[in-house]
This record gives C-alpha cells, sequence and structure tokens, in this order.
C-alpha cells in the first residue's frame, strides 16, 4: 500500500508539471488529486523538488526501457535504426507533454534534473554505439557527435510536439538519415575508429525509403 501510494504520488505529479511550470503546481494540489495524506510527500520526497525529480526520473526510466527494447531478428543495421528511433518518437508522442517538461526542465540550472536528461541521451547513444560494434572506448569525436546526434532528435521531437505537422515516418528517416551522415563524418574525421566491413558497407549505402533503388 505504502509503495502504491508513492508511485501514486509520482504519476499524480507527473501529470500536473507535464500541464503547468513548477512554480504553478503546489504540493497540497498534489497530495488533494492524488487522494492520499500530505505528510505522505515528506515522508518519501522530503519535499516538492524531490518530488518532482522523482517524477521527472520516472518518466526517464521508461523511455530507457523503450531505448532498450531489442530489435527484431534479421533486421539490417539500417532497419534497426529505424525500428529503434520508432519505438523512441512512438513512446513520446504517448507522452508529449511529459517528454517536454523533462527535456527542456523547469527547474533551471538544478544540476540533478540536467544528470536525469543527460545519461537517458547517453543511454541512448550507447545503444546506437553499440549496434555498430562500439564498445566502452569511444573516441573524442565520436562521442561529441553522439551527444550532438541525441540532443538533435530531442529537439526535432519538441518542434514535432509544438507544431505537430510533421510524419513519424518523416521524422524517423530524417533522424535516421542523420545519424548515418554524422556516423560516415566520424570515420572520415577520426580514421583510427575500426568498423566491421559489412557495417562499413550498409552505412555507405543506406537511402531514404522512398529514394530506394
Amino acid at each position: 500500500m505504502t509503495t502504491d501510494r508513492r508511485q501514486q504520488l509520482i504519476h499524480t505529479a507527473r501529470t500536473l508539471f507535464a500541464q503547468r511550470p513548477y512554480d504553478q503546481v503546489t504540493t497540497t494540489e498534489i497530495a488533494k488529486k492524488a487522494g492520499v495524506a500530505y505528510g505522505l510527500i515528506a515522508h518519501h520526497f522530503e519535499n516538492k523538488r524531490g518530488l518532482y525529480l522523482a517524477a521527472m526520473n520516472d518518466i526517464a526510466a521508461e523511455i530507457a526501457a523503450v531505448q532498450q527494447a531489442p530489435p527484431p531478428e534479421g533486421l539490417s543495421l539500417a532497419d534497426q535504426l529505424r525500428h529503434a528511433l520508432r519505438n523512441h518518437i512512438s513512446y513520446i508522442d504517448s507522452y508529449a507533454d511529459s517528454f517536454v517538461a523533462l527535456v527542456r526542465g523547469q527547474l533551471g540550472s538544478d544540476s540533478d534534473q540536467q544528470d536525469t536528461v543527460d545519461q537517458l541521451r547517453w543511454l541512448g547513444a550507447q545503444r546506437i554505439l553499440a549496434a555498430i560494434g562500439i564498445g566502452e572506448t569511444i573516441p573524442p569525436v565520436l562521442r561529441t557527435a553522439m551527444h550532438g546526434f541525441v540532443g538533435y532528435l530531442d529537439e526535432m521531437m519538441i518542434d514535432r510536439i509544438n507544431h505537430d505537422d510533421v510524419d513519424r515516418e518523416a521524422l524517423v528517416e530524417l533522424a535516421a538519415a542523420t545519424l548515418v551522415t554524422t556516423l560516415q563524418a566520424v570515420r572520415t574525421l577520426d580514421p583510427s575508429i575500426e568498423l566491421d566491413p559489412s557495417i562499413v558497407k550498409e552505412l555507405a549505402s543506406f537511402r531514404l525509403l522512398n529514394d530506394a533503388p
């Protein structure tokens, strides 16, 4: 029962913080809408900031689970990337307001909030790198490029959420093409980065779906 009430507070906080700025949501309102005693917020989270960070971490955990879901067997590298991007975008479509609240943040320069976002972004980057055979030792130019790519993807998602005028599959293709181009550029800038010849071939032969021969 205690766990249920804690999760109910997180669920309610997620909903309210996604709808309104942090300063416009009160702990009294959260407790009331969650149907629990006000004192449970201090018991479980210490204060409003603690509850807010728990709600954002809850969103991040769900996104991470989507990112880590394995692709179907037998897909080409390009289609594995498309599958991962499609799953990511579909999840965010279902929780658009929460995603914007997480990525943009409502606690200004709060380091814990930024750490959550940074860790989530890098988890996505690591999955991509693992798919092309890059392990824990990541060359600096590749690290920089992947940090840039995941930030770029988040901003594309936020723009799509705000305007609601870009088809999901168009976004998948745009993100996949950008990622492939980024990886190709990195290999040109740092020839020491070794990839399996089959992966190099797939990167070189990438085509947008509506541009396939």
